[in-house]
């Protein structure tokens, strides 16, 4: 996809997330992830779950723009919410279909973007573990997401050469990448939250 400058590749970033958060909408309503929030999780519920936050990372890379071989996209965005709300199984599960994917395009990135997609969902799950198989909320997971996209940055920066050209990407995907999935988060968790007030103010009654 084509663009002339930073501004319409925020455009266009903010555009697939609008497509994302309506996904995200019609996720957290399934019977799968109602599951998880009840705590009542089971491997076909896992399964389900699993496959379309994988499906919302193979998205966030087909919709992405390309640049110097690199894409910048919302690929993570699947597995890091899949992770933190979810755990460890379906955060992981959904970042290797999404990196999976990623990795069949090649480029000068195909290493290190598998590799922090798997990662996103995989620290994701082992927060949510660690908050006690709860969503952490909405500030804790917009840092996450923050940290983790600059983690994908450096990821590119170790792991491609030369680093110049690995730099070169980096100074054009960070800022709208880091923007993009920090902002997809937020989204995702104010949904995730209004479902658990929504679902608490209903047992109250």
């Amino acid at each position: 996809m084509a663009f002339s400058g930073i501004g319409d590749m925020f455009y266009v970033l903010l555009e697939m997330i609008c497509v994302v958060i309506v996904v995200a909408y019609l996720i957290t309503r399934t019977k799968s992830f109602t599951e998880v929030l009840e705590g009542a999780v089971t491997w076909k519920g896992q399964a389900i779950l699993i496959l379309l936050f994988g499906a919302l990372s193979i998205y966030g890379t087909e919709s992405g723009i390309t640049i110097a071989g690199a894409t910048a996209n919302v690929r993570d965005l699947g597995p890091m919410v899949g992770g933190l709300s979810c755990g460890p199984v379906v955060g992981l599960g959904a970042g290797l279909i999404g990196a999976a994917y990623r990795f069949s395009l090649g480029g000068f990135t195909a290493v290190p973007c598998p590799v922090a997609t798997i990662l996103a969902g995989l620290l994701g799950g082992l927060i949510f573990l660690a908050a006690g198989r709860k969503f952490i909320g909405m500030y804790g997971a917009v840092l996450f997401a923050a940290g983790m996209e600059m983690l994908h940055m450096g990821l590119t920066l170790l792991l491609c050469q030369p680093f110049e050209q690995a730099l070169a990407v980096v100074e054009e995907v960070a800022i709208p990448m880091i923007v993009a999935n920090t902002i997809g988060v937020f989204i995702f968790s104010f949904i995730i939250g209004n479902l658990i007030t929504e679902r608490q103010t209903k047992a109250e009654r």
